[in-house]
């Protein structure tokens, strides 16, 4: 398994969007927090599978791609797998509303409250720093 420069480009994407949710989340933003906290937390699953010398599966649902694939390498605990999985399947679900809204016309800023803001930006910040004990992080 090598580091690459594309892995720590990934992950350190994943640190600026992280930030970039933190403001979201003190600008009382709660459906940007949800959005950049799915983007942070895919690039840093991403920069996993590229420090893993593996082609990141081009979806913003990762689980079952984590579970197939970074489970058979050992470089994470099962239950860190499995959490790493849960917590990037239930983000990508919450992106397309955070995004657009409901097909009713609900407009994304209705939707998604602080809690679930926190929610999200917490998930990210688990994502984020699992990655980081394995991918070199230089920013």
């Amino acid at each position: 398994m090598t580091s690459d420069k594309a892995a720590q480009a990934f992950l350190n994407d994943a640190a600026i969007v992280l930030e970039e949710a933190r403001a979201s989340l003190s600008a009382r933003h709660h459906h940007r927090v949800v959005r950049k906290a799915q983007e942070s937390a895919e690039l840093a699953v991403e920069a996993v599978f590229r420090f893993a010398g593996l082609e990141h599966p081009k979806s913003h649902i990762l689980g079952r791609h984590v579970r197939k694939h970074l489970g058979k390498l050992h470089i994470f605990e099962a239950q860190a797998i499995e959490t790493m999985a849960n917590y990037s399947d239930s983000s990508s679900l919450d992106r397309e509303p955070a995004f657009y809204g409901t097909y009713e016309g609900t407009p994304a800023s209705e939707i998604f409250d602080e809690e679930d803001a926190r929610e999200a930006l917490r998930k990210a910040e688990w994502i984020v720093d699992t990655a980081r004990k394995v991918v070199r992080f230089e920013p």
